[in-house]
């Protein structure tokens, strides 16, 4: 993985040119913290790949990845002033600007809106031969979510509620955690939110038949009463080895947020750069191709006034709720 990763960070700075830091005007240097998630997963890989290009390209900027527990630990973290950027799922995103759900009434209002990434699905999966079909087999079995407080591990649990699943343990872990317990025997199936493809998934069926869980109508529908922002996508056949048909998902879009006090030149040139260099991302990983201006639609925090300066200025529809009131 580690390999993978750094073929992929050095074709996209190789791809990405010297544009924003030859025609900006002078900047003071300015570090960056960005949140992504754990090691393995496509924040961490995405994120790693897009501070890399925007070191390159954007004059005085000095971004570096850290290791987080996703969505929740970066926008508390960006609230408390430790971070300046991070990766949130819109689904816990939206509930953290408004102080509902996984918030609890505390409203994480120091973040801003950047730009829209790409959509994660819910994979569920196990390895073949555990003699499990379906989710409703999990029942009495060891089963991994997510980091505690990432995607995953909400997300994992929701459907556990939903659906009336009572595990014999369900223990919160990072996605390189979960594929060692597979391989080693001590986890039954897991939960796990990333892109398509999963970077773990496209390692994990290099070495083991990997089985994915598919959801029925019946499921979603269960599912969806209690979680109205979460949309329903399909990984396309053949994806993965061992998956001729396509698999119906549980899907949330992604986007980046930052510290509200960041300078708005410096934030306008950030999302400039990231659409400017959207090749250089899709080497990095091919969930970019979804990264383009448009997708701020599916933003739900409001966006940083450099960002929506941006997306004024290329005439893009930005809804009413982005503009903070």
């Amino acid at each position: 993985m580690k390999k993978m990763l750094s073929l992929c960070l050095a074709a996209a700075m190789m791809l990405a040119g010297a544009q924003y830091a030859d025609s900006a005007p002078a900047r003071s240097l300015t570090r960056l913290l960005l949140g992504t998630s754990s090691v393995g997963g496509t924040y961490y890989i995405w994120g790693a790949g897009w501070s890399q290009i925007m070191n390159r390209t954007v004059q005085g900027v000095e971004c570096s990845v850290e290791v987080t527990g996703g969505p929740t630990t970066n926008m508390q973290l960006i609230q408390q002033g430790e971070m300046e950027l991070g990766f949130v799922t819109t689904w816990l995103g939206g509930e953290g600007w408004s102080g509902t759900g996984w918030a609890d009434g505390t409203k994480y209002d120091r973040m801003r809106g950047m730009f829209a990434t790409y959509y994660s699905v819910l994979y569920i999966y196990t390895l073949e031969g555990s003699g499990i079909n379906s989710v409703y087999d999990f029942e009495g079995k060891n089963i991994a979510v997510g980091a505690p407080g990432a995607t995953s591990d909400l997300a994992g649990r929701a459907v556990l509620q939903a659906l009336g699943i009572t595990p014999n343990s369900v223990t919160s872990m990072p996605t390189d955690g979960q594929v060692s317990g597979l391989k080693d025997g001590l986890i039954d199936a897991c939960f796990s939110v990333t892109g398509i493809p999963g970077p773990f998934m496209l390692e994990l069926e290099t070495t083991h038949d990997v089985k994915i869980i598919p959801l029925t109508d019946e499921d979603f529908e269960k599912i969806f009463e209690l979680q109205p922002y979460w949309a329903r996508e399909a990984i396309p056949a053949n994806t993965f080895k061992n998956q001729p048909e396509d698999v119906a998902v549980c899907a949330y879009w992604n986007m980046m947020v930052c510290d509200a006090g960041l300078d708005d030149d410096l934030v306008y040139d950030l999302v400039a750069a990231t659409f400017a260099e959207q090749e250089a991302l899709i080497a990095v990983d091919p969930t970019a191709v979804q990264t383009v201006p448009e997708a701020v639609v599916n933003c739900v925090v409001p966006l940083h006034p450099g960002a929506l300066r941006y997306y004024q200025e290329k005439g893009i529809h930005v809804p009413d709720s982005l503009f903070l009131r």
